[in-house]
């Protein structure tokens, strides 16, 4: 990156240079790192009392839950942990892209952070988490931020197109659903060229267009497919539950993964309520009624939400010490090459 000399003071600066003084200081105190370290704690503890309370309000549900599915709850967390390592995955291609090579547990442990923050309500306390410890690894607000709303939207976009069958199943049967599980593949190769001629066309306004900076193609294409992988594999969490109730195998797969992923992609437009709490709930409890009576799909939904949060928790734990561990690069290692925000390939970025 580049950076530019301070210019004259402009006409009508009044801040004294004991005023300047004041400013550095303070911040120069922020970028402390036991200030910095402290702050992130602080809001880590704000997180996980709105995730306990979240559980302790909603207590008989998720006692029902642990009492029908307590020994399938272990086994479940598996396809959670792999599906939540690809979602980071998938968020890493754009942010990297745009700034500093993310090594896989940092990535992980940066995007854990964010899932805690929205047990909060409001998107604020994710993006603080992450954009604080995205800045210990040398990445800047307006990358991080370029970045986040990519990613917001390949999340949205590959979740909407999943979930395309189950809305299919619900509104019109089980034939259109498999029109739309055949389009699927379809959609999701368009998905990349859609999304940068949506970055393209945004651009256009000159207020957002200093706020965003091209990314490859390539790029895209990969945290599109990592994002649909993600999908697809934490879903199957939801479909251990409703077989272990006694939903019939092959039934359950379209309620259980496409069903998961069009539930969570609407509930986390629901942004004052931490996590759609409640909404998606209700969303996968609707899904999974057509494989399942009302009480055992409530309590798949409920045992959905504490493999999920578990799984948050054991992510951001392991990210944290995997991040702490010195892992020496050869000497031949070099930075990931990335685009000039200035000079992007034609036909190559968005």
């Amino acid at each position: 990156m580049s950076s530019t000399a301070p210019g004259p003071p402009a006409a009508g600066d009044t801040v004294s240079p004991a005023g300047r003084g004041h400013r550095d200081t303070l911040r120069d105190f922020a970028r402390r790192p036991w200030v910095r370290g402290t702050a992130t704690a602080v809001v880590l503890a704000v997180c996980a009392g709105f995730l306990v309370h979240s559980f302790a309000r909603d207590g008989e549900a998720t006692r029902t839950a642990v009492g029908l599915l307590g020994p399938v709850l272990p086994l479940a967390l598996v396809p959670a942990l792999a599906g939540l390592w690809l979602t980071a995955l998938s968020w890493r291609e754009p942010l990297q892209a745009l700034s500093v090579p993310l090594s896989r547990p940092s990535a992980v442990r940066i995007f854990a952070a964010g899932q805690l923050g929205k047990y909060v309500p409001g998107v604020m306390w994710s993006i603080v988490l992450q954009s604080r410890l995205a800045a210990a690894s040398g990445i800047t607000v307006f990358h991080f931020t370029a970045a986040f709303g990519l990613y917001a939207a390949v999340s949205l976009g590959t979740g909407g197109v999943l979930g395309l069958a189950s809305l299919a199943r619900h509104a019109y049967g089980t034939g259109a659903a498999l029109v739309a599980a055949a389009l699927v593949p379809v959609l999701l190769l368009l998905l990349p060229r859609l999304l940068a001629a949506s970055v393209r066309l945004v651009k256009v306004v000159p207020a957002l267009a200093r706020r965003l900076a091209p990314v490859p193609l390539g790029v895209l294409r990969r945290s599109v497919w990592l994002c649909a992988a993600s999908w697809l594999v934490t879903g199957v969490h939801l479909w251990l539950f409703a077989v272990a109730l006694g939903a019939d195998p092959l039934r359950a797969v379209l309620p259980c993964v496409a069903g998961f992923a069009v539930a969570t992609s609407l509930s986390s437009l629901v942004v004052v309520v931490p996590d759609g709490l409640g909404v998606r709930e209700a969303l996968l409890a609707v899904s999974l009624a057509s494989v399942l009576p009302a009480p055992e799909a409530a309590a798949a939904a409920a045992a959905s939400r504490l493999v999920l949060a578990a799984a948050d928790v054991l992510a951001f734990g392991y990210g944290s010490l995997a991040a702490r561990t010195p892992h020496p690069q050869p000497a031949s290692a070099a930075p990931l090459p990335r685009p000039s925000p200035h000079h992007p390939r034609k036909d190559d970025a968005c």
